[in-house]
């Protein structure tokens, strides 16, 4: 078995198709680090001529309104000399701790500026978020600046507390590890999900084309799948080389950051039984717990390439049902759809590793169920399943490997 194993893994890292998914990748990665990781423009950053314009005009309006009878004008008005009153003294704490080089102090009132203009801000006609909210999903943009203020205001609330020196590479998520956060929260589980099934597509289908050098190897089938499904996980997990270098090449760049950098994580969770409140977890932890879910992605993908390899024999269906399961929540994926079904409980949900550790997803789908730890469970249980058929199938004459 360790002469087939031996040869399996040949044949897997020889393969002109898998280096180039390699090569793809690494390319994409370069791409990333050197293009678009120092281009990344955070709505939420620390903007010093922002806070600064915004502070004077109300300033200024606050002083043109210095004496006056509030009552010979419109309601409106005096609702704005009350807000403005109120939250300008923490863009000025702001502006001054940017001036004084006091990050610390900055984080404390920036962390209040966010609760604050939160709380005024939404579902207010008179006032608005940042304009870059609106640029895209209109219809859902207040909701999100919502999420984005809240989020802000834990994170906010956590520096206060740190052991580490703040930088502005932190607080703008630039360092290595944050980056890996974002990209989690996009689109890093699909690329490696898409990538492991293009690297496992023919790993069986391409037996038909040296049948007789397989012969010389007598292990009964489910061995060979076996060794396949080690090779192909293999792999997949080999895929993440790129990638850490080219976070490596971010670090040198922007910081590495820490594993004690906070995440927050939406209220929809047993932890904190409110909606609408956010807690926090280690940066360490939410990286653990996304890797365990993309982990169990990668040995579903897998698996399921192997089933269909026996029972379909073709590679084009091979990739339509990877895709099928890459891209199944894309089908009814939908804000509020949490309300109506119980998202919770189908495998697709979970695709989005980065957004179900920070419940992001729940926030979305406006779902309590949808929690990384269900999710491990009913994909170790799809794993399980597809294994099981795999084994009866490749005991069975009718399916035999090589013919």
């Amino acid at each position: 078995m360790w002469g087939y194993f031996n040869f399996e893994f040949k044949q897997f890292f020889t393969n002109k198709k898998n280096i180039a998914v390699f090569a793809l990748l690494t390319f994409v990665t370069i791409f990333y680090v050197f293009k678009l990781a120092p281009a990344y423009d955070p709505i939420e950053k620390v903007d010093y001529d922002e806070i600064e314009a915004r502070y004077l005009t109300r300033e200024e309006f606050l002083d043109s309104m210095f004496g006056k009878n509030l009552s010979e004008y419109h309601d409106s008005v005096q609702y704005a000399v009350s807000i403005f009153d109120f939250l300008n003294p923490y863009d000025e704490q702001r502006l001054q701790a940017l001036d004084d080089g006091n990050l610390r102090k900055y984080v404390v009132a920036t962390r209040d500026w966010y609760f604050y203009t939160n709380v005024y801000t939404y579902r207010n006609d008179l006032l608005a978020y940042n304009p870059r909210y609106y640029m895209d999903d209109r219809r859902f943009a207040e909701d999100e600046a919502y999420y984005a203020y809240l989020e802000q205001f834990q994170r906010y609330d956590a520096y206060k507390r740190v052991w580490y020196d703040l930088t502005i590479e932190i607080l703008e998520q630039r360092t290595a590890l944050q980056t890996l956060e974002r990209l989690l929260k996009g689109p890093l589980p699909y690329i490696i999900l898409i990538a492991t099934l293009l690297l496992t597509i023919d790993i069986v289908t391409k037996d038909r084309r040296h049948p007789s050098i397989l012969k010389g190897f007598p292990i009964a089938d489910w061995k060979r799948l076996f060794v396949k499904a080690c090779i192909g996980l293999i792999g997949s997990m080999l895929l993440w080389i790129p990638i850490i270098v080219g976070l490596l090449i971010v670090g040198f760049q922007f910081g590495f950051g820490n594993f004690d950098l906070p995440v927050p994580v939406y209220g929809y969770d047993m932890i904190a039984n409110e909606e609408g409140k956010f807690v926090y977890m280690s940066m360490g932890m939410f990286l653990f717990r996304c890797f365990l879910l993309l982990a169990a992605w990668m040995v579903v993908v897998v698996s399921a390439v192997l089933l269909c390899s026996i029972l379909l024999r073709q590679e084009l269906l091979n990739m339509v049902v990877g895709a099928l399961l890459i891209f199944g929540e894309r089908f009814y994926t939908s804000r509020g759809v949490g309300y109506f079904w119980n998202v919770e409980y189908y495998p697709t949900s979970y695709v989005q590793v980065g957004n179900i550790v920070s419940k992001y997803q729940n926030f979305y789908f406006t779902s309590k169920g949808l929690h990384d730890v269900l999710g491990l469970k009913l994909l170790l249980i799809s794993a399980v399943i597809l294994f099981v058929f795999k084994l009866l199938i490749s005991l069975s004459n009718r399916f035999r490997l090589i013919k």
